[in-house]
């Protein structure tokens, strides 16, 4: 109290230097007579309790308000601040940013190199339509002998965890997490893999690192294998192993931190779940959650027309709620986590009509018809993203109309509350259900068979454009409100809801912004033919390696101390170069759109694959294949 007294009788000045009034300093009280400044350190001092709690009410007021006003950029500028990252020299298969802030992104595709790159470290000064190059690239990563297909950081952003065609999981010893930026080296550094975890019998889909173990790993291949592998274990040997008797989509770690034991599979050889919640603890035949994944809808007068999902592959949200599954021919599936069956699915329908599945002969329209959401070429891989910076959730996956699609996901409740089921005996009593919308049938055989129509999301929050062929990834950053999409082309596109350079507030950004390509009606079969043969005779690992050393080259022979010289290749050298990755692109892009114009014919429900409903309920799973399992 004698504390206290003294402080309320200091004078406290004014802001003309007079005292004022001091019988609320320290309070965190303001009264109409005394309008000037409380000094902190008073009300720290006579206080803190209350001072705790004031500051406690200004960062939550401040959070609040940071979280509104993204929110509001992402639904009016819907990501279209763009920034194009070259340096790969064919597809980019894989995005994966660093767990701790995503400062770092590691990418890696057909040229067998992982790119590190700071997404914090951007130069303006080079940062240009024709410098594409402008985020600094810390690492160089060699070691693979193949395509790369997945990339995985560690907790604390201790290793960097990489699978591909080459049936191997390397890894590379960063340490990233317990290096500040300012003590990592400015010069781009190539090294090999520290270690090489495990081998496979086939190509691995992808490799997923433990929420908060450093030393754990899963990695699964198109074979059927699925390897705990952990880092502790000598000679690579392998913690815990599983075979399925087809290939594995995925295989992803639930990433809640108070989880650590499940995660889930998405494979082709259950014919009644394409995907599955496992634990480590039980058998790998014992499912935690077989989520339903059998489509029926009524063709008539021929039947019912039924489907099971194929899944491209599956992935949680960063809470550990939710499931997305991608769908080949379908769209992305939403699952609640605990509960067998879907609550969303998500589209464009609602402005693309014509690529509803339901439909035999879709009605000509206005519309592109290569135009909305379709995942049928190549394998998609999606994310969720957004909630601590917005407070919403939201789902962003590639198509083959050359964009990327992100939906709000409403709140669990309303997800819930729309979802309509039904005995199946009453849907085929129903003459209009099933007919235009796709249904999933639940526990088939059972008495607690049901079907099921989730809630659809038919108008997506954004889309993101400025691709020129398909995109495979879009991989939401885990604090910035930013996507980054990649796929058939050699660049990483960053697509940002806020400006984040120079050149996206000027007046004519939206006219000088990189559009979408229209497909063409016409395939260029000189670039086709180009491509194959590119593909039979290169060798992409000598290529790179003669670019790279060329580059470095180059590098040390300017010097910056030099008026107008700058690091890097000469201007004559980087046109040269840009020719001939524009070449490759334009082969990469042309081969497939061969491949779309081929996989155009192909639909989720085959003319011939109707059934009488009243046939046995099990008729249609005498064609799958017995599961098989075999946990060590």
């Amino acid at each position: 109290m004698e504390a206290l007294e003294r402080a309320l009788k200091r004078p406290r000045l004014g802001s003309m230097g007079t005292p004022e009034s001091s019988s609320n300093i320290g309070l965190g009280i303001d009264n109409e007579a005394s309008c000037s400044y409380t000094p902190p350190v008073y009300a720290r001092q006579t206080n803190p309790s209350l001072y705790k709690i004031n500051m406690s009410g200004r960062r939550t007021m401040a959070m609040h308000l940071r979280r509104d006003i993204l929110g509001e950029m992402i639904v009016k500028t819907k990501f279209k601040y763009l920034h194009e990252i070259c340096g790969h020299r064919s597809c980019v298969n894989a995005i994966s940013f660093s767990r701790n802030n995503g400062q770092w992104m590691a990418t890696g595709g057909d040229d067998m190199r992982i790119h590190v790159r700071d997404v914090f470290d951007y130069d303006s000064v080079q940062g240009s339509a024709e410098n594409c190059d402008q985020y600094r690239m810390q690492e160089r990563l060699l070691g693979h002998i193949s395509n790369i297909f997945s990339l995985s950081w560690s907790a604390k952003d201790r290793y960097l965890f990489s699978g591909g065609n080459d049936h191997q999981v390397l890894c590379y010893d960063l340490n990233y997490g317990d290096k500040p930026a300012y003590t990592i080296g400015s010069r781009v550094r190539r090294r090999t893999e520290d270690y090489c975890i495990s081998s496979h019998e086939a190509s691995i889909r992808e490799v997923s690192t433990h929420p908060y173990d450093s030393n754990l790993l899963l990695s699964a291949s198109d074979c059927g294998e699925l390897f705990l592998d952990d880092m502790r274990l000598p000679n690579n040997k392998v913690a815990k192993s599983g075979f399925f008797s087809a290939q594995i989509a995925s295989a992803q770690w639930n990433p809640n931190e108070c989880d650590g034991r499940t995660f889930a599979v998405a494979t082709v050889c259950d014919p009644k779940a394409g995907v599955a919640k496992q634990d480590t603890y039980i058998d790998m035949s014992d499912s935690l959650v077989k989520y339903a994944s059998e489509l029926s809808i009524k063709r008539p007068p021929h039947g019912q027309a039924v489907r099971r999902l194929e899944i491209t592959g599956a992935q949680f949200d960063p809470s550990g709620r939710y499931l997305a599954a991608d769908v080949s021919l379908y769209h992305p599936v939403l699952y609640a986590v605990g509960d067998a069956e879907p609550v969303a699915t998500m589209s464009a329908l609602r402005q693309y009509p014509h690529m509803n599945p339901c439909l035999q002969h879709p009605p000509s329209s206005s519309l592109d018809k290569y135009s909305g959401y379709r995942n049928s070429c190549t394998v998609k891989r999606g994310t969720f993203g957004f909630e601590s910076q917005t407070g919403n959730l939201y789902y962003v996956t590639g198509s083959d109309d050359f964009r990327a699609y992100g939906w709000k996901i409403p709140p669990r409740n309303e997800l819930t509350s729309d979802r309509v089921s039904m005995l199946p005996s009453d849907w085929s009593a129903h003459e209009k259900e099933g007919i235009d919308r796709v249904w999933f049938r639940m526990d088939k055989g059972l008495e607690s068979s049901r079907m099921v129509l989730p809630l659809e999301l038919d108008q997506p929050s954004f889309t993101l454009e400025g691709s020129r062929s398909i995109v495979n990834s879009a991989v939401c950053h885990p604090t910035l409100p930013m996507v980054a999409t990649a796929g058939i082309e050699r660049v990483v596109r960053l697509h940002y809801a806020v400006p984040a350079s120079i050149e996206h507030i000027s007046d004519d950004y939206d006219s000088i912004r990189p559009k979408t390509r229209s497909r063409l009606r016409v395939v260029n079969m000189a670039a086709v033919i180009r491509a194959i043969r590119r593909n039979q005779h290169d060798d992409f690992a000598s290529d790179s390696e003669r670019s790279e050393s060329q580059d470095e080259a180059s590098l040390a022979n300017l010097s910056p101390t030099q008026p107008g010289a700058t690091y890097g290749p000469t201007s004559t050298q980087r046109q040269v170069d840009r020719n001939e990755r524009d070449m490759v692109d334009e082969e990469a892009i042309a081969l497939f759109d061969e491949l779309l114009r081929e996989e155009e014919s192909r639909t989720l429900f085959r003319s011939d694959r109707y059934i009488d409903p009243s046939e046995s309920e099990d008729s249609t799973d005498s064609e799958s294949d017995d599961i098989e399992y075999d946990f060590e």
